[in-house]
């Protein structure tokens, strides 16, 4: 009950200082996601995200504020938070992590948290209403392949608190992920689920820098890497230790692993001609490729992605297209390696060519081994062996060009380096 002595103008008084209190406290803790008067540099932050599509419209982030080409610790972490706004039917946003083994690249996991319906990426099953999905998919060295789903029933996505600098739990799924690290060298992913019948986790362990679109640039770094697709590459490599329970049957090695996140403001098929991702570690170096084609666009353009780090220290971060070649390989008689590929096209392997300026032409071929996940016309992923050589010009040479002479071709340095990959295609066009 209200006391007398209380005049309208006064309850109004205390209902708008209410009504402020609140939306300061949503602004330090925000419950979805972003929002456009919500600043993500502010830390720290926990967001919550519904399991059901929201009929609200929906806004995504493809750009940071860099004033110099070292991010600041806030901005670092905002990478790993949702970078839209609402999960409405149009929009997708996700975490992934995978690991391959470098003894066997048969023996793979890869772990994706999903927020999206399968009307904004249909390669999620159109029976599930819920937009929190726990996926894993998982190959053994014998040949066999696991993959499985669980929705969650709320996802909690949280950053840059006093012990944790990441962590998502997608709720009643058993599974989640955590960073203590204060730039997300390290990540663990756990799963404990009875549902699926997987028990244990894997780590990540940083052995190079963060990758983004272009790299950074001072002022504003952009987030995308073709129109309307964010991706934030945090771990490009890493040493990946994988300790599971599938079914009964044990999972375990160590190889090279990765995290990144990709997401839209608007549904998956709407913007994609073709996609070729991958990754691994070839010798001493450390390989992120993204090739790209936009559906529907006039000039055709190419949109890649390239980064290259040799030891652990970067030497290509970048979108420039002259700097990386993808192109699919396929047996005689099939059109496995058509460019661009259409629905059906499934390749053999690839060929990568990086160009590492001063260091020479990176070569690589990469040969499709266990198909991991797919349904073998629009959407492949596999892992696989690879193999490249550098190409640079020899010193003599260098040195009569230099002194006016003609340049010579490249050749290729003596020695054939190995190592593993993981790397998937989408050819949605028919």
């Amino acid at each position: 009950m209200v006391s007398c002595g209380l005049n309208l103008s006064a309850i109004l008084i205390l209902l708008f200082f209410a009504r402020f209190v609140e939306q300061a406290a949503a602004l330090r803790q925000p419950s979805v996601a972003i929002n456009a008067s919500i600043d993500l540099d502010l830390l720290p932050w926990t967001y919550h995200i519904p399991n059901r599509v929201q009929n609200r419209t929906s806004h995504a982030r493809f750009d940071i504020q860099t004033p110099s080409r070292t991010l600041s610790l806030e901005t670092l972490l905002s990478l790993d938070a949702p970078q839209i706004d609402v999960v409405n039917a149009s929009v997708f946003d996700w975490w992934y992590f995978d690991a391959v083994s470098d003894a066997d690249p048969g023996d793979s996991l890869v772990v994706t948290f999903f927020t999206s319906s399968a009307a904004a990426f249909p390669f999620l099953s159109a029976n599930e209403s819920s937009v929190l999905i726990a996926y894993l998919w998982a190959s053994f060295a014998n040949g066999t392949v696991f993959a499985d789903f669980i929705p969650a029933t709320v996802a909690t996505v949280v950053g840059g608190t006093s012990n944790v600098s990441s962590t998502g739990q997608w709720a009643s799924s058993g599974f989640s992920w955590a960073s203590r690290q204060s730039n997300l060298s390290q990540y663990a992913i756990t799963i404990n689920s009875k549902e699926m019948q997987v028990d244990g986790r894997f780590t990540l362990t940083s052995r190079a820098p963060l990758h983004l679109p272009c790299g950074i640039q001072e002022g504003t770094t952009t987030l995308e890497i073709a129109p309307h697709i964010g991706w934030a590459n945090l771990v490009p490599e890493a040493t990946g230790m994988v300790d599971l329970t599938i079914h009964g049957s044990p999972l375990r090695f160590q190889g090279p692993g990765y995290h990144d996140k990709n997401w839209s403001d608007r549904p998956f098929m709407e913007s994609v001609r073709s996609w070729y991702w991958g990754h691994g570690r070839l010798g001493p170096y450390s390989l992120v490729w993204f090739s790209y084609l936009a559906l529907n666009d006039p000039t055709n353009a190419t949109y890649v992605s390239s980064y290259v780090a040799k030891d652990g220290q970067a030497i290509v971060s970048s979108c420039n297209t002259s700097l990386l070649e993808v192109r699919p390989v396929g047996r005689v008689g099939t059109t496995g390696g058509r460019y661009p590929p259409h629905v059906g096209d499934v390749p053999e392997g690839f060929r990568l060519q990086f160009d590492l300026g001063t260091e020479g032409l990176l070569k690589v071929n990469v040969s499709a081994g266990t198909v991991v996940a797919g349904d073998g016309e629009y959407y492949m992923r596999w892992t696989g062996n690879m193999t490249g050589t550098i190409m640079k010009s020899e010193s003599g040479q260098q040195d009569a060009c230099a002194a006016g002479g003609t340049k010579a071709p490249p050749v290729s340095q003596p020695s054939l380096l190995a190592g593993v990959a993981a790397f998937e295609q989408f050819a949605p066009v028919e």
